[in-house]
C-alpha cells in the first residue's frame, strides 16, 4: 500500500509540473523530455501544494482526500487545456543535448562505471535508512513531518505544533516555513488512509533523484555522457549531500528548485533566438514562484539574487528580443511568481509568521563576530563536508583567467559567489545568527542549497580553464 500510495501520490504531481511546464514553453520547446520530466519531479509536488493551500485558505476546501484532489483535477484540466492551445502537446522532435559522446580508453570507462556503482550503492543504503527508521529529531521532526501529521488529523492548516503537557509552540517558529513539503507528506498520507513514516520519508528521494536527474541532464548540455556521470559522482561524493540526500530535512528540497532556476538562467544565456530567449525567461520566473515556497532563505535570499544576477547579464538579450517583446514576455513572467508568491507572503503577514530563517527579520542587529570567521574557516578547511572543494574550486576559476567570464555560464559563476559571499556576512554581521554558523547548522545548510551549483561551476570552470591552456 505504502509503495501504490507513493507512485499515485507522486505520479499525480509530477505530471501536473509536466503540464506546466509544457504550458509555459509554448511551441518553441527548449526542454529535451528528460530535462522536462526531471523537472517535473521536482516542480510538480510543490505547484500541486499550493493549488491545494490556496484552495485551502481561502476556504473551499479542507484537507482530506476531496481536498487534495479536486483542486488538483481543476488544475490539471486547465493546465492540459492551455497546453493544448498553445501547441505544446503536439509531437515534436525532441532537444538533444549539445555535447557529443567521445571516445575514451577502455579502463577509463570502467573506472567511471565503478565510481558510479558504488554511488549507486551509497545511495540505495541511504534511502533504505530513510524509510526504515522513523524521523526523531528537530526540524525533520517538529517542522517537517510533525506538521505534517498535524495537517492529516485536524484537516486543516493548524499553526500551532504540540510541545506536550498541553503546551504549544507559538505560530511564529517552525509554522513559519511554507507548508508545501508537509502538505505533500499530507497529500500521501489521505491517499494511503493512515500516517505511515516510511512512505512520508520517501517523498524526500523524490527531490533528490530529481536533483541528481537535472544536474546531469544540465552537464550533458556541456559534456559527455562520461564527464557527466563523472559530476554525478562528484555531487555525491560529498559527505553532507549524501547525508541531507537520504534525510528528512527539506535543504535538498531548496537546493534542487534552486537548480531547475539557474538552468533557466544559463538557458537565457545561451538561447540563439528570441522564442528560445522568451521561451527560457517564462521558465525562469515561474521557477522564481515556486522557489518562493520551498523555505525562507529562498525568499529572502535566493529569489532577490538570482534576480539581480538576470538584471546584471541582462536577460533582454538585445540582439535578439526586440524592447516590446521583452516587456511582454518580463510581465507575464513577474504576474506568475508573484501570484506563486504572494498568497504565502500574504497568509504570513496576516498570521504574524516571521519571514526570517524561523527568527524574526526585524530587530536584528549588525555586529562583527570574530568566532563566526573562526567557525568559518573550520567549517570549510577542516570537516570533510565538502571534502577539497573549496580549494579547487578557487583555483579552478583562476586557472580558467579572464575568458570563463565572457561565457554564457559566467552568471552562474557570479550568483554562486555572491550567494558565498552573502551568506557569510549575514552569519558574520548579524549576532542572532551568529549561533547559526558557530553551531554548524545554518550555515552548513546555507551552503547545502549552491552545492549542486558550485558542482556545476567547477566543470564549466574546468573546461574554459583547458580551452584556455590550448589556446
Amino acid at each position: 500500500m505504502n509503495l501504490l500510495a507513493f507512485v499515485i501520490g507522486i505520479g499525480i504531481t509530477t505530471c501536473l509540473g509536466w503540464l506546466l511546464l509544457a504550458a509555459m514553453e509554448g511551441t518553441k520547446r527548449v526542454l529535451s523530455s528528460g530535462e522536462r520530466l526531471s523537472f517535473a519531479v521536482i516542480l510538480g509536488p510543490t505547484f500541486g501544494m499550493f493549488i491545494v493551500f490556496v484552495s485551502h485558505i481561502v476556504g473551499l476546501t479542507s484537507l482530506n482526500l476531496a481536498g487534495f484532489l479536486v483542486p488538483l483535477a481543476i488544475a490539471f484540466f486547465i493546465l492540459a487545456i492551455v497546453a493544448w492551445k498553445r501547441g505544446s502537446l503536439r509531437f515534436t522532435s525532441d532537444v538533444r543535448p549539445h555535447a557529443s559522446a567521445v571516445m575514451y580508453p577502455t579502463w577509463m570507462k570502467i573506472g567511471v562505471l565503478l565510481l558510479c556503482l558504488w554511488t549507486a550503492v551509497k545511495i540505495i543504503a541511504g534511502a533504505y535508512d530513510l524509510v526504515s527508521v522513523p524521523t526523531y529529531w528537530d526540524d525533520s521532526f517538529n517542522n517537517w513531518n510533525m506538521r505534517g501529521k498535524i495537517f492529516f488529523v485536524t484537516q486543516k492548516l493548524t499553526l500551532e505544533i504540540p510541545a506536550g503537557n498541553g503546551v504549544t509552540t507559538s505560530v511564529d517558529s517552525v509554522s513559519s516555513y511554507p507548508p508545501m513539503l508537509p502538505m505533500m507528506k499530507t497529500w500521501l498520507s489521505v491517499i494511503r488512509g493512515e500516517w505511515s513514516e516510511p512512505l512520508i520519508n520517501g517523498v524526500h528521494l523524490t527531490w533528490f533523484f530529481g536533483l541528481l536527474s537535472a544536474l546531469y541532464l544540465m552537464l550533458r548540455r556541456s559534456f559527455d555522457p562520461l564527464l557527466s556521470a563523472l559530476g554525478i559522482w562528484a555531487f555525491v561524493s560529498l559527505p553532507l549531500v549524501l547525508i541531507h540526500g537520504n534525510n528528512p530535512y527539506a535543504d535538498i528540497f531548496v537546493a534542487s528548485h534552486l537548480l531547475v532556476a539557474i538552468a533557466c538562467l544559463l538557458g537565457i544565456r545561451r538561447a540563439m533566438s528570441s522564442d528560445e530567449t522568451t521561451t527560457w525567461t517564462r521558465l525562469f520566473f515561474v521557477t522564481l514562484g515556486l522557489l518562493a515556497l520551498t523555505k525562507n532563505e529562498a525568499l529572502v535570499l535566493h529569489i532577490p539574487l538570482l534576480v539581480l544576477a538576470a538584471l546584471t547579464f541582462d536577460i533582454r538579450r538585445k540582439h535578439l528580443v526586440s524592447s516590446a517583446q521583452h516587456r511582454k514576455t518580463i510581465i507575464i513572467g513577474l504576474c506568475c511568481a508573484i501570484a506563486m508568491a504572494l498568497p504565502w507572503v500574504l497568509f504570513k503577514w496576516t498570521h504574524g509568521l516571521t519571514f526570517g530563517n524561523a527568527k524574526a527579520l526585524s530587530g536584528f542587529s549588525v555586529a562583527f563576530n570574530p568566532l563566526v570567521l573562526k567557525a568559518i574557516w573550520f567549517h570549510i578547511t577542516s570537516e570533510p563536508n565538502w571534502l577539497l572543494l573549496p580549494l579547487i574550486l578557487p583555483l579552478t576559476l583562476l586557472a580558467a583567467g579572464k575568458s570563463f567570464w565572457r561565457t554564457p555560464e559566467a552568471v552562474l559563476g557570479v550568483f554562486v559567489i555572491a550567494e558565498i559571499v552573502l551568506q557569510f556576512s549575514v552569519f558574520l554581521f548579524v549576532p542572532s545568527l551568529g549561533t547559526e554558523a558557530i553551531f554548524q547548522t545554518g550555515l552548513s545548510r546555507g551552503l547545502l542549497h549552491i552545492a549542486p551549483l558550485a558542482t556545476l561551476l567547477l566543470f564549466f570552470a574546468a573546461k574554459s580553464a583547458l580551452a584556455h591552456h590550448q589556446d
